[in-house]
């Protein structure tokens, strides 16, 4: 194996991470993973599955780390370079993508166009294979990581973080924030919820009924709903104090976080494919300093003290009684939402996770290598200062592959009727707003 080597002597591994998926899950799981190793001083490149180069930059590395891509011919050819070489190739799992069987848990509109339940259903399959392949497994919360070890492999747990990008826009929404003093007007009190994808209809019945009868007690509270959420028609006379923003970037999510007093994260409990998620919804509301009320998952009790940094709610009397607590106590109100800005800059800081990382990556190498990764030779808070003169952004690589790269890729790879299939679902979801699916 060519290492080359570290100022304390030990063999210095490249590490190559790459996805085969676009999108926010990309983002967190592989451009974040790129910027930690990178404050750590490590080299690292960051590729994609359908990358042409993929299999010459694989030549080079000691350690793969793999997001979401599904099984194929050239992923088949990157383990064998991989350990011919006697390397690693880690898995990186952020969902349940990797069992068959969440298919029945998914509450995605989507499902109901056969051609795209098939195509899914299939990704779930090479998705499956892709993890059977791999030496270890990288899991976003321990409830993923039992998952894993029930299934036969060696699991750590790397929880989600913020980017330096993200801490930069999220500063930026609460400086403007603070010039317009939001928090202490008494003019309205907003309750936000950030649905993101349409599959989170089912989770938002939690706090629906909640959510009416505050807006009957108090005339001065607002919702505020982000994302491709149906809230449903039975609002009425409160019509026009539920505000809808569609799905927008991640750049510009920060600013409209900030409108929030209170940020609400409903999950349905008993589905195994909510229990997997991470807490990034407390996260990305605690950077503003905006406390949550979360329904009681693996990860939201992880991540929040009950009462102290935010809620953890289960019953529709517990919603109402942490929803009030906050409404009628505007002190306390923001005081809950500075102890989770300290907590989430002080826990899910880049610099955070990228010690974590390390311990992570020694106890996966001296479990399945017999020796250690690379001794630690710097400290948290010197990790945080190499972030504050640390610079990159993932713009260059947030829109590759494009459209056609992937339709190509895919006709290669998987074939004709895979990439038809890709195109229906495509020109399906353009014309959603014309002919949408009939409400089941």
């Amino acid at each position: 194996m060519s290492s080359q080597i570290s100022q304390n002597g030990l063999p210095q591994q490249r590490l190559l991470i790459l996805s085969g998926v676009l999108g926010d899950t990309r983002r967190y799981r592989t451009f974040h993973l790129y910027e930690q190793l990178c404050l750590a001083g490590l080299p690292v490149e960051l590729s994609h599955q359908m990358d042409a180069d993929l299999l010459d930059k694989a030549q080079t590395a000691d350690i793969v780390f793999i997001h979401r891509a599904a099984w194929d011919k050239k992923l088949s050819r990157l383990f064998e370079i991989i350990e011919s070489r006697g390397g690693l190739v880690i898995q990186d799992v952020d969902d349940l993508v990797f069992a068959p069987e969440a298919i029945n848990w998914i509450d995605s509109p989507d499902f109901q166009d056969s051609v795209r339940l098939k195509l899914y259903q299939e990704d779930l399959r090479r998705f499956r294979q892709t993890m059977e392949h791999c030496h270890a497994v990288l899991a976003s919360t321990d409830y993923l990581a039992g998952w894993m070890r029930k299934l036969g492999k060696p699991a750590w747990v790397h929880r989600n973080a913020f980017s330096l990008e993200m801490l930069a826009q999220s500063e930026k929404a609460l400086t403007k924030q603070s010039r317009s003093n939001h928090r202490k007007n008494d003019d309205k009190v907003v309750v936000g919820y950030a649905s993101g994808t349409p599959t989170h209809n089912k989770d938002f019945v939690l706090v629906k009924g909640v959510m009416l009868e505050a807006m009957k007690r108090y005339p001065l509270l607002e919702l505020h709903l982000i994302g491709s959420l149906n809230p449903g028609s039975e609002w009425g006379e409160f019509s026009h104090r539920v505000r809808r923003t569609p799905l927008v970037s991640w750049r510009s999510l920060p600013a409209l976080l900030a409108g929030f007093d209170i940020n609400l994260a409903p999950l349905v409990t008993e589905n195994p494919f909510n229990q997997s998620k991470s807490e990034i919804k407390f996260m990305e509301a605690g950077m503003l300093g905006v406390p949550t009320l979360a329904s009681p998952t693996d990860a939201f009790v992880f991540a929040i003290r009950p009462r102290d940094n935010g809620f953890l709610v289960s019953s529709e009397a517990d919603w109402f009684e942490a929803l009030v607590a906050l409404l009628e106590n505007p002190a306390e109100r923001i005081a809950m939402g500075d102890r989770a800005y300290a907590d989430v800059i002080q826990r899910y800081h880049p610099a955070q996770r990228a010690m974590e990382l390390l311990d992570s990556l020694n106890d996966i190498c001296l479990n399945l290598q017999g020796r250690p990764f690379i001794e630690r030779h710097f400290s948290r808070d010197e990790l945080r200062q190499r972030a504050l003169r640390f610079s990159w952004t993932s713009s260059l690589h947030e829109h590759h592959p494009t459209m056609v790269e992937m339709g190509w890729y895919n006709l290669r790879q998987r074939g004709l009727r895979t990439l038809a299939g890709r195109i229906w679902v495509f020109i399906r979801r353009l014309l959603l707003p014309i002919f949408p699916f009939k409400s089941s």
